[in-house]
């Protein structure tokens, strides 16, 4: 086995280690898992992380300024203590080496560390699945949006294993994400490329996809997707992301979506996000109530012993008859932080059903849910 040896600016180390550290299980058994795989190669360096669930794979190619590499080799570092180790150095440069032995010394300015590595050929490597993988090429800041909506929405009990993943479904030119935790229910749909022939739909765990939205980039980058029979992959500006799927039949959203609506309103997003989060400050198990009526919406909440808030949002349109429902505040305030536009349209079709929340713009094709709460007045 050939030793490394690498040179690589504290910046550059820094970044490949914040996002392949998300995959770093520190208290699996096996103690492979819980190490960081590095590779140095003619063209790069590859940094490796990997759970039962998710790899990550960070590129830092060879450009003679930020990395240069020595000699090329491969090995297994203990993630906690060489993250720690980095995150403690201060000089702009960074050597790397290992022996025969795979002791690994970092030096740093008038800093050395030493740390016991391991083989790195009992690390596992990313999926070699021989089946064909579908593949889909998306906008990387649009997919960054659409997963904050939709994964905060999905179970986090393991009771329905399925609800705790997001369903993707590819149709030709487009992709759909839909999670719902059986009382709120989010969904958006965004315009894709690829080779997709015919409809097909995978479950991504949500935790997953949310972790991988925190590496995308908000500018006007591409992220490619491939989807084979166990598992997703998602590939950007020198970051591989796999996924493991969830299987099991996700369930249907058409019959919990109201086709008939009693009233409609549409008010600033800005303005009804911060009355409720002033509301449920004092809403006793979160519940609040919202009272509509006259281009007007009233928000109430109590705690008995405590107090009572009441405040109010002027709508900029309403149309049909008043109403008052109770919903759980936490998860409205969640939809509309994630709501991603200047305004909402609220639409309520009966006290039992769900109230459907739809962003006031045209070019955001998304859609929440949330299931009104049964109260004593």
């Amino acid at each position: 086995m050939r030793p490394l040896l690498v040179e690589i600016a504290r910046d550059t180390l820094m970044n490949a280690l914040q996002h392949v550290t998300k995959a770093v299980d520190v208290h699996n058994p096996i103690p492979i898992l819980q190490g960081i795989h590095i590779q140095a190669r003619a063209d790069g360096i590859i940094f490796t992380a990997s759970n039962a669930s998710m790899t990550i794979r960070a590129e830092s190619p060879q450009d003679g300024a930020s990395v240069t590499v020595r000699r090329t080799g491969a090995v297994v570092i203990p993630s906690r203590y060489f993250h720690d180790v980095i995150r403690k150095l201060h000089d702009e440069r960074i050597l790397l080496e290992t022996n025969e032995q795979l002791i690994v010394t970092v030096k740093s300015g008038h800093s050395q560390v030493r740390l016991c590595g391991m083989d790195p050929y009992e690390f596992p490597s990313l999926s070699g699945e021989q089946s064909a993988p579908r593949r889909l090429s998306i906008n990387s800041a649009s997919l960054k949006s659409a997963i904050k909506q939709v994964a905060t929405m999905a179970s986090t009990s393991e009771t329905r294993p399925v609800l705790t993943g997001v369903s993707v479904e590819c149709n030709h030119d487009s992709i759909t994400f839909i999670a719902t935790d059986g009382v709120r229910l989010a969904t958006r749909n965004l315009d894709a490329e690829g080779n997709i022939s015919e409809t097909f739909r995978a479950i991504i765990p949500a935790k997953n996809l949310y972790e991988m939205s925190k590496m995308l980039s908000s500018e006007d980058e591409i992220t490619g997707i491939e989807v084979s029979n166990s598992r997703v992959r998602f590939a950007t500006h020198g970051l591989k992301v796999e996924s493991a799927r969830i299987e099991g039949a996700f369930p249907s959203i058409m019959n919990a979506i109201p086709q008939a609506y009693l009233c409609e309103f549409t008010v600033e997003r800005a303005h009804l996000l911060a009355a409720v989060e002033c509301v449920t400050v004092l809403a006793s198990d979160n519940i609040i109530k919202l009272v509509a009526s006259h281009h007007l919406l009233k928000l109430l909440s109590r705690t008995p012993e405590v107090g009572d808030i009441e405040n109010a949002v002027p709508l900029t349109e309403m149309s049909g008859e008043g109403f008052a429902i109770s919903v759980n505040g936490k998860f409205l305030t969640d939809i509309l932080r994630h709501s991603d536009c200047s305004g909402v349209r609220v639409r309520y079709a009966g006290p039992t059903s769900p109230i459907v929340i739809l962003p006031d713009d045209p070019n955001i094709s998304a859609l929440f849910l949330v299931t009104p709460v049964r109260t004593h007045n």
